[in-house]
Parts: C-alpha cells; structure tokens; sequence
C-alpha cells in the first residue's frame, strides 16, 4: 500500500492561547488547539472544533496549575517520555495496531488521549520533580463513565523518570474497565540518549467503543491486554538525529477460544534532518512479525494502518516512511 498521510510526526494543529496577570502570582489561562489533516483539509478529532485541547483555568508560581474542560490526559503525554521516536514515523508507539477487517488499538487509552468536560491539575516543580492529575465525569455518555488519571515526572541533569496512570470506567462507571499504566524514562550521554519503558493496557469495558473497543473475539467478562515493553537510543550528530528502537509486543488477552502465542518483537530505525527551528524532514522503517492471526500492523506517528492492511497467512508488517514537519 502506498498512502500519503497527515500526522506520521505529530499530529497537524492550529492553536490560541493566551494568559492574563491577574496579579499576587495569580494568572487566568486558556488555550484552543483545533486538529486537521492538510492532505485533505478535514478537521480530527471526529471533527470537533477544537478536538486537541479547550481549555480554560487558574494557575499560581506557588499552587500550580488548574485547568477545566477538553484536556490530554497525565498517562497519554507521560508515554512520549520513554519512546525514542517521540512517535515519530513507524516506531512510535501509537503507530502499531491490529488490522483485520476492523483496524484496533493495542493502547486504547493512550490514542484516546484526551477528557471531555475533565478537571486538571498541574503541581509546581519541586526538586525536578512535577505531579499531574485529571478526572471526568463522563456527563452526558451512554458509553463510558468516569475517568481518571496521574503522572508523576522527576526531570534532573541527564535523567528523566517517569509513572502514570489511567482508568476509564464502562458505562454507569460499571461494565467493566480500560486501565494503563507506564513507567520509564531516558539517560543522557551526551553522545546518545538512551530509553527504556513498559506500557500496559488491560481492557474489559463491555460498554466502549470507537478507540476504547476491546480486540475482537472477547466477550462477557474477559478482558483484552497488551504490554509494551522497550528499548531504544537517539543520537545527535549535528542537524542530524538518528534513533533505533526495539519493542517486544505481549499479547495476554483474555480470548473466548485461545488462537495460541501472539507476541511478537518490532525493530524499527530512523532518522531527522532539522533544516532550521520550524522545519524538520524524517524518514523511518520498522517491522514486526505476525502469528497465529494477530495482525500486527505499523502505520506512521499518530496514523494508523486502516482495515484490511495485513492480510491472511500472518505476514510480515513492515513500513516505510518519509515526511516533512513545520512548525509556525
């Protein structure tokens, strides 16, 4: 397949935001960031207005930061952190899915990525060490019920630690749950930044759907889970940056008839050519194996191979990728 995509780096957006010195320290704040695909000019998001974040709170040099309304959860901005693609190309970790005659999250949580009608909290750093947390109601949703989520992030010379959290209850916050957690971080050489993590996701939500859907052949009860676990380097050499990463993928779902051994091992290299501040070019390959029908599939950043791109016979999933990315 050959497929001309918008968001293989970071997902296109068009932003405000704004803050007023309402004085003692005190500050008001907003931002609006709407997401759109130049390749055809659509909105994201399904369509929302201003689908990435619409926000509006408080926020103190002494108590840090509240926020209300459409927000990134803790656990999904907490994952960039130990992912050496940054989920550029086809080695980030929302790039991988399972394509079958539907297309399905391996990290449900983590594409959803963000809470309608949430209450956010961002602590002040205290010795390199900085606290997030949000919760929704999941007001007005006959799909999902309330959500929660918590990140705590230590940041000092050469390391970068990080935990996080998140659960999204089904419907009448019953019928089931999705939970994530991740831990992680990076080290820096000097020469190379090493990086390594784990993501786990288990899912028994009877009641979501869309992204939140659990992997087909699972009913009642059980539950679908996926753990992540990797490994990867970046290394800067002048406007170059060249990265390298090894993820082994664990299936440990809950199937109402086990299909058998469905883990596999995705290798994936890259590189970046920064030609000034706001213009970047990357390029990327990665593969992973499949078995016993799981369908692995490798799209590009945020982009995920629609249905039907891995076909019968567990073949080999590799991409390619080339892309430009300006930032104004």
């Amino acid at each position: 397949q050959n497929r001309m995509i918008s968001g293989g780096s970071a997902g296109s957006r068009l932003g405000f935001r704004g803050s007023e010195d309402l004085g003692g320290g005190l500050a008001a704040n907003f931002k609006l960031e709407q997401g759109f695909t130049p390749t055809d000019g659509n909105l994201s998001q399904g369509g929302r207005g201003f689908g990435r974040e619409a926000s509006v709170g408080l926020s103190s040099k002494t108590f840090g930061n509240f926020s209300m309304g459409r927000i990134p959860m803790p656990y999904y901005l907490a994952l960039n952190g130990i992912d050496a693609f940054s989920w550029v190309g086809s080695g980030g970790m929302l790039s991988l899915t399972q394509s079958s005659t539907t297309s399905r999250q391996l990290l449900p949580l983590a594409i959803t990525a963000r809470a309608d009608r949430s209450i956010s909290y961002v602590s002040p750093r205290f010795g390199g060490i900085e606290f997030r947390a949000l919760t929704a109601s999941g007001e007005g949703s006959t799909a999902i019920g309330r959500t929660y989520s918590a990140s705590a992030r230590y940041s000092s010379g050469p390391v970068d630690a990080l935990l996080a959290w998140a659960r999204q209850n089904g419907a009448n916050n019953a019928n089931g749950e999705a939970t994530g957690i991740t831990f992680g971080g990076s080290y820096d050489l000097g020469p190379a930044k090493l990086f390594l993590g784990m993501v786990n996701e288990k899912n028994s939500c009877a009641t979501c759907t869309g992204a939140l859907m659990r992997t087909a052949d699972i009913t009642g009860n059980r539950a679908s889970e996926f753990r992540l676990t990797n490994i990867g380097v970046r290394v800067p050499m002048g406007g170059w940056t060249a990265y390298a990463q090894a993820t082994r993928v664990q299936d440990r779902s809950q199937y109402d008839t086990s299909p058998g051994d469905r883990d596999g091992t995705w290798f994936a290299l890259g590189a970046e050519y920064q030609f000034s501040k706001r213009t970047m070019v990357y390029g990327t390959v990665a593969t992973i194996g499949n078995k016993n029908g799981s369908n692995y599939a490798l799209g590009s950043g945020t982009t995920q191979q629609p249905a039907n791109a891995v076909g019968a016979g567990n073949p080999r999933s590799t991409t390619m990728a080339i892309g430009l990315r300006h930032a104004f």
